[in-house]
């Protein structure tokens, strides 16, 4: 039976092999990052099966499989903003989580038709596999202010949501407006929003590909939103970092972080940071990029968007 080339194993390298592999099977530059420096960085602060993922970005292989005009310094400053975009990211998913959370205990305690337990037994009901995950995280030692043990029999709205994991919370958050007949306009935004934070949550690279994705489902709404709001950006353009899943997810990210975090003190320093990271850290070595347009398209793109978010956040601040 003939091996195919996804069956072969990668040898495992030493540092200094993964150098070596670096220069004379990749075709990657010491120039921005020296040899020594590099090498270090691979001991102490990454490795290379992440690393390298960011060279996608920055460059197609040629027929040989070798990558042209690509430094090492590139990947390792790829890597460095991407870990400081995944910690704001994540803090702006979780905020975005806590806020869903008091809307829709609110909304259950505003609801006359709502006593707060039918609406979570039809729930489970539905989808078992959610209560079997309660059981079996009831019984170990957490850090929940409240005995789980003791709500597990019969959840209510506002301590079921307590139990539950992001990705439940959204099915169930869908759930209890289609349950009861009410209308929300954010519940289709919700893909994207967990995706953005499944992403930060887990340390996922993020900037790894910048390139549009053509059966990939972008958010129409807010694509439609964007076209109409006279950023800067041609219409096209536009389209196609639309198509770019990161890129997607942010904007559609922002524009409900906007809406439903209703702490106008939240919301502007937290909308402040993201700016402030845009305009410094992530743009400290703007230089490495210069010949990476996919890079400077999703970084324009990226920071039309938050501007344009942020800008709507100060005016309804102002109002």
């Amino acid at each position: 039976m003939p091996k195919h080339e996804h069956d072969e194993k990668s040898p495992k390298l030493t540092v200094p092999q993964i150098i070596e592999y670096c220069k004379k099977d990749l075709g990657l530059t010491f120039n921005l990052m020296d040899e020594e420096t590099a090498a270090e960085f691979l001991r102490t602060h990454n490795y290379f099966f992440r690393l390298k993922q960011y060279a996608e970005v920055c460059q197609d292989q040629t027929r040989k499989r070798k990558y042209v005009g690509l430094d090492f310094g590139h990947l390792v400053e790829l890597s460095t903003i991407d870990m400081f975009l995944r910690k704001l990211l994540l803090k702006m998913t979780i905020d975005l989580e806590h806020y869903l959370k008091v809307k829709i205990v609110n909304e259950c305690q505003e609801n006359d038709a709502d006593d707060g337990y039918g609406v979570v037994a039809a729930f489970l009901q539905k989808h078992p596999k959610v209560k079997n995950s309660i059981e079996d995280s009831s019984k170990l030692a957490g850090y929940n202010g409240f005995n789980i043990r003791k709500y597990v029999d019969t959840p209510a709205v506002w301590n079921f949501i307590e139990m539950i994991g992001f990705f439940d919370f959204i099915k169930f958050y869908s759930y209890y407006y289609d349950y009861f007949h009410l209308q929300c306009k954010y519940t289709r935004h919700f893909d994207a929003v967990r995706r953005l934070r499944n992403a930060a949550a887990h340390n996922v690279c993020l900037l790894y590909n910048f390139n549009p994705v053509q059966n990939f489902s972008y958010d129409m709404d807010t694509s439609f939103e964007l076209l109409g709001a006279k950023l800067g950006i041609g219409n096209e353009t536009i389209a196609s970092c639309m198509k770019v899943p990161l890129l997607n997810d942010f904007a559609v990210m922002l524009s409900v972080y906007t809406q439903l975090v209703t702490s106008e003190k939240v919301r502007q320093k937290t909308l402040e940071e993201m700016k402030s990271f845009f305009d410094g850290r992530m743009i400290y070595r703007k230089q490495y990029f210069e010949g990476f347009p996919s890079v400077k398209n999703a970084y324009n793109f990226a920071r039309a968007v938050l501007e344009w978010y942020s800008s709507k956040v100060e005016v309804k601040a102002a109002d």
